[in-house]
Order: structure tokens, then C-alpha cells, then sequence
């Protein structure tokens, strides 16, 4: 139980935010603090989680209320209107492209084809299978990400030992050779 809540954090991250907590958290995993497939489900279900909620917000009606009480949404608006139609025609096509377009119109698409009512087992399916895809792939980038910085870590504290006995053989040298003994003639030796 003692990880659970980092899994918990990273699905309402993911539900919130999304590739750039899939990411870090799949870097984590990478470097070997979380497991993979954990990090995988959990980005999964908080995108999915993410995605039901637009979808019903559209099928419901409850659009236009979430753009009374925030009205920072409002530029969705004309976005939704202009691809309903085309969600209407083609949903696969258009929710497979918003889920894999790096978010570009994903918002507005999910809540279209909730407006439209594309069938609730129709648009899942299609979600499931992109997240497969999407939240797959960050995965794997975050987890090699993590492997890389793993190892550059590693690479670092080598690099620092060795810039570290340099820099102290470099002192030795620096303290020996200005504060070496020097022959100074003595007030004899001068008069001479």
C-alpha cells in the first residue's frame, strides 16, 4: 500500500493534465521507481475517465452549464459546432484522429459526439483503442526517457568523481607550486 497513492496522483493527473504526467510518471517507471504497467493503467483510466466526462457533458446537455459557471471554455464552442456534423458522418474517423492528434480538438470532439449521440458502446470501444495506442506510447517514450536519465545519472557521478580527483590533484599542484620553498639571498650573499 505503501506506493498506492503516487498510482492515485498519477490517474487524476492524468484525468487533469494528461501526456505530461504520463510522461514523468513513465520516466519514473523508466528509472525504476514505479511499475510500468501500473503507470500504463493508470494514465489509461484517468484519459479515459477524462474522455467519459467530456462525452457525457455533450450527450447530457450539460455543456452550456459548465459555460455559464466557466466561461474560459467558451472559445470550444464554435470548434464543437463546426465538427458536429462531421462527427455525426464518420465518429470512428474523427474520435481516433482527435485521440492520436497530440490533443489537438480532442475536447471539442468528445463533447460533439456526445451531442450527436454516437452510441456510448461505440465511442468506449473507440476510446479504449486509442488509449491503448496513445497512453502506450507516451509510456514507452517516458519509460526509455527514464532509462536514459537512469543511466546519465549514473554517467554523472562518474564524470564528478573524476572531476572531482582532478580538481583536487589540481589544487596540489596549484598549493605546491606557489608556496614552494624559494632560495632567497641572504643579506651576505647580497653585499657580495
Amino acid at each position: 500500500m505503501g506506493l498506492a497513492w503516487h498510482y492515485l496522483l498519477i490517474f487524476f493527473g492524468v484525468a487533469i493534465e494528461g501526456p505530461g504526467v504520463t510522461l514523468t510518471a513513465a520516466a519514473l517507471a523508466g528509472a525504476g521507481y514505479l511499475d510500468p504497467l501500473v503507470v500504463f493503467l493508470c494514465a489509461a483510466f484517468g484519459n479515459l475517465a477524462s474522455d467519459v466526462n467530456w462525452y457525457c457533458l455533450g450527450y447530457f446537455g450539460h455543456f452550456e452549464g459548465l459555460l455559464q459557471r466557466l466561461p474560459f471554455f467558451a472559445p470550444l464552442t464554435p470548434q464543437i459546432e463546426q465538427i458536429k456534423e462531421k462527427v455525426a458522418q464518420n465518429a470512428p474517423r474523427m474520435l481516433l484522429i482527435a485521440k492520436l492528434a497530440l490533443g489537438v480538438a480532442s475536447i471539442p470532439t468528445l463533447v460533439a459526439a456526445g451531442m450527436v449521440h454516437v452510441r456510448w458502446q461505440r465511442f468506449l470501444w473507440l476510446q479504449v483503442l486509442g488509449e491503448v495506442i496513445w497512453s502506450g506510447t507516451l509510456v514507452l517514450v517516458g519509460v526509455f526517457l527514464g532509462q536514459y536519465v537512469s543511466q546519465l545519472e549514473k554517467d554523472l557521478r562518474i564524470a564528478g568523481l573524476i572531476g572531482g580527483v582532478l580538481f583536487v590533484l589540481l589544487l596540489i599542484w596549484a598549493v605546491r607550486y606557489y608556496f614552494k620553498p624559494t632560495t632567497q639571498a641572504t643579506p651576505d650573499q647580497a653585499e657580495h
